[in-house]
């Protein structure tokens, strides 16, 4: 059995990630797996649960391609930091949008890798007014840009 390395398991889960197939992104997982989604404050362990979010998340933001702009290496560890303007179409951690939300997730995802599984994710996204821009509160600040912004290639930095 061949298994894949760190940067191998990255590239695999967003490429997957970005085609919303919900089993392929589960392969990528160690059976008791754990994902800490800080934005929304829980943590999911184990397949059955991790599963059981991601298909509320995948549900809810179906246009997110999970695209990096910019991605750290080392060892076990890999830093991913994204960036995706996306409708929300159903309800997100129990929140239903206004309709016709769109929101801006900027997101750094910090990934831990176990014999070409991932171990352990704690991910942050958006900007701390999460649930006030699902229900369209007014007065909310703009959506912080990305600076500097993407290359041609996508990526932020060389």
């Amino acid at each position: 059995m061949t298994v894949s390395s760190t940067g191998e398991v990255i590239d695999g889960i967003f490429a997957d990630a970005a085609t919303g197939d919900l089993d392929r992104v589960m392969s990528w997982w160690a059976e008791d797996g754990v994902l800490e989604d800080v934005t929304i404050g829980q943590a999911f362990t184990g397949h059955a649960a991790i599963r059981e979010y991601l298909q509320m998340y995948f549900g809810a933001l179906p246009d997110l391609r999970y695209e990096p702009v910019r991605l750290v290496v080392s060892g076990p560890t890999a830093v991913v930091e994204w960036h995706q303007r996306t409708r929300v179409v159903q309800a997100f951690d129990g929140v239903e949008p206004a309709p016709g939300t769109e929101l801006d997730l900027h997101a750094l995802d910090l990934f831990h890798v176990v014999d070409g599984k991932v171990a352990h994710e704690v991910s942050w996204y958006g900007d701390g007014w999460l649930r006030q821009r699902l229900t369209g509160a007014p007065g909310l600040p703009p959506a912080l840009p990305v600076t500097p912004p993407a290359g041609a290639g996508g990526l932020r930095f060389r």
